[in-house]
């Protein structure tokens, strides 16, 4: 639950600390009050993106803080992964929106938007006239059903996407393979010759590098033989001895002097390093040899291969590739066909495994579907709507193939309602009204609610379009909710102001040429006064009082 809210240089909220109690809170106030900006603060806290334009004029950043108290495992792991440190179950957001940056922390951690919104899910659910468009758009149906059960949904869909991702990966390699079968049909001949020659070729991987060295030592053989005279009459000489009797002449003297054992101790380790380098060099100094014709042939050898990547467009590695390629295509041994027809198989295997899958979750998504229209029908009816509701899923195919397959599931629904007896069922989306939209909206908060154990549900102004015994079901709804959770909501209705536990009331006045917005825990008798404002609309009458009074003490009945 929300436990206390801090407004910084937000628009016309210069500082404001409001601290909220369980139970259900309305906020109250005029028109331009600053209603809206508490709403607007709540859902910065709960993952909305910032705008700058929000900062109070004349200043340079805007503050929003909010400290929430929860009860949730899994939103424990999520904090665990995020490496958050918590503390007797609480979070505090922050949110800091300034002209060049905007900046998010929760206990002290930096996080990003989207992992703002993981965490924020757990904590409260804000209503607002956004919802309406959510009920009236059939695109959302499937995902408001999924979030009667996320917990469950999720697992099946996050399943189904892995499954739907392997077969189209499969597709696709069948695919490719396809379409190479399709191009060999086609330029058969000529891609016979490419195997031809490129066999005929005998590529082999690192040819070039040896290539290009043994051709390096028989064009430059006059230059390497001369050098390679100087370096073996050196290797030759002797003075291999003379190091070898200065080692031993060092050790000698080392036996009476010990500052001599590290020279020679070192150039003892050297001797026979060089030693062995001597001796390489004299087998390889003395295999130096020349010949012409082999010269002849390396360079017929580079200009074949260097014709060859040239005609091809490749180098020699991707020539090789491509050879094998062709090989596996139209060698005498080719297995293509057979190759071909497995990857169809994995293919269609994959194919029928995303299938079943989805139809797993078809049968989850329609026994939710259930629970959802029966609670919504009875929530309705204490709506004082009177109405029939049936989730409708798309019929599947007899032997569903790959158009069954979309992104979330096998699945398109609609959401269907009958208000009017005899008229039948249909489309939400074109037959909702105003006033019903908004008990449409809080039947399905309502069932939400109660079906994810929702902590705080936060309702901007869900009684638009109602009055009379309308409101006072809607008001009874509402108050309902916040038996077992805690219930922000802002109001324009005396019935649903008069059934809070806690009543705010914002205000705001204009000092030294700015404006100044307020936020007033009202007692007893101050919240009867502002109902008899909301009842009157203007100038309050001792009657109008009297009423307010009646409707604040028996809100229970």
């Amino acid at each position: 639950m929300l436990k206390r809210l801090t407004i910084t240089n937000l628009a016309i909220i210069e500082n404001i600390e409001v601290t909220f109690k369980d139970g259900f809170t309305v906020l109250t106030g005029e028109t331009g009050a600053g209603k809206s900006l508490v709403i607007d603060s709540l859902s910065l806290l709960l993952g909305a993106r910032a705008s700058n334009e929000l900062i109070r004029s004349g200043e340079d950043s805007a503050l929003i803080r909010g400290v929430f108290e929860f009860n949730s495992p899994q939103l424990e792991a999520i904090l665990f992964n995020l490496s958050i440190p918590t503390a007797n179950n609480e979070i505090l957001i922050e949110r800091t929106i300034s002209k060049t940056r905007n900046l998010i922390k929760v206990n002290g951690t930096s996080v990003s938007l989207n992992d703002l919104n993981k965490i924020s899910k757990y904590l409260a659910d804000i209503h607002s006239q956004f919802d309406f468009e959510k009920i009236l758009n059939p695109e959302n149906y499937l995902g408001i059903i999924d979030g009667f059960s996320y917990e469950m949904t999720s697992s099946y869909k996050k399943e189904y996407q892995e499954r739907l991702q392997a077969y189209k990966e499969k597709k696709q390699a069948y695919e490719a393979m396809l379409e190479r079968k399709k191009k060999l049909e086609e330029s058969k001949d000529f891609y016979e010759f490419q195997y031809k020659e490129l066999k005929a070729a005998d590529l082999k991987e690192g040819e070039e590098e040896s290539l290009a060295s043994e051709l390096s030592l028989l064009r430059n053989y006059d230059k390497i033989y001369e050098l390679s005279q100087e370096a073996n009459e050196l290797v030759h000489e002797d003075f291999l001895d003379k190091i070898y009797e200065l080692d031993k002449t060092l050790e000698k003297l080392s036996e009476y002097q010990s500052q001599y054992k590290e020279s020679h101790d070192r150039l003892d380790d050297s001797y026979y390093v060089i030693t062995d380098i001597f001796d390489t060099l004299k087998k390889s100094l003395d295999s130096i040899d020349y010949d012409p014709d082999r010269l002849n042939e390396l360079e017929q050898r580079d200009s074949d291969l260097s014709e060859l990547k040239r005609k091809y467009k490749k180098s020699l590695p991707e020539l090789i590739v491509y050879r094998d390629e062709l090989e596996e295509t139209m060698g005498g041994d080719s297995t293509f066909d057979e190759d071909l027809q497995k990857k169809k198989d994995e293919m269609d295997e994959a194919l029928k495994s995303a299938i079943e899958k989805g139809k797993e979750l078809t049968v989850l998504r329609k026994n939710i579907a259930k629970s959802i229209e029966k609670e919504l029908e009875r929530n309705m009816a204490e709506l004082l709507l009177k109405a029939k509701f049936k989730v409708s899923f798309n019929e599947l195919k007899e032997q569903p193939d790959e158009s069954t397959l979309r992104e979330d599931g096998l699945d398109e629904v609609d959401f269907l309602i009958e208000t009017n007896v005899g008229e039948g069922l249909r489309s939400l989306s074109k037959v909702i009204s105003g006033g019903e939209a908004s008990r449409i909206m809080l039947a399905f908060k309502s069932v939400f609610i109660k079906a994810n154990k929702i902590a705080t549900v936060i309702f901007d102004e869900i009684d638009t379009g109602i009055s009379g015994e309308t409101a006072q079901a809607v008001a009874k709804k509402i108050h309902e909710i916040s038996l077992s959770s805690q219930v922000i909501a802002i109001t324009h209705m005396p019935q649903v102001a008069s059934l809070s536990d806690h009543h705010i009331l914002i205000s705001k006045e204009v000092k030294g040429n700015r404006t100044y917005a307020h936020m007033k825990e009202l007692n007893l008798d101050e919240k009867i006064r502002q109902i008899a404002y909301l009842i009157s609309g203007g100038k309050i009458t001792d009657k109008q009082l009297e009423y307010a009074k009646e409707m604040v003490l028996d809100r229970k009945n």
